[in-house]
């Protein structure tokens, strides 16, 4: 804009307008404001997608943090079945041993 602008300005200062040539550049400066406004709406919705994503990275998050947790949570009861039926086998064998004994 401000190159079109200062041209306009040059030219005005150099010579008499041509004719048209003031709307060639009022044309030129709809066009380029047109293509501002274009990029404009697409700089928002790029943003909007940008807070999308980070409210969905979130999400993601506390989900991998749940899915850890619970992995712990498995970890720990399979140790402890583990012992229990250990427990339960060392039983068996002293029951058994009393009966032959």
């Amino acid at each position: 804009f401000r190159e079109l602008i200062e041209i306009l300005a040059i030219s005005r200062n150099q010579k008499l307008p041509q004719p048209g040539e003031e709307s060639q550049i009022l044309e030129l400066l709809i066009q380029r404001d047109r293509e501002f406004q274009e990029l404009m709406k697409l700089a928002v919705d790029q943003g909007k997608i940008h807070h999308e994503m980070q409210l969905l990275e979130k999400v993601v998050e506390k989900r991998d943090n749940d899915i850890q947790q619970l992995q712990k949570q498995l970890k720990e009861a399979e140790h402890i079945l583990a012992t229990a039926v250990y427990q339960a086998k060392e039983k068996l064998k002293s029951i058994e041993k009393a009966r032959k004994g």
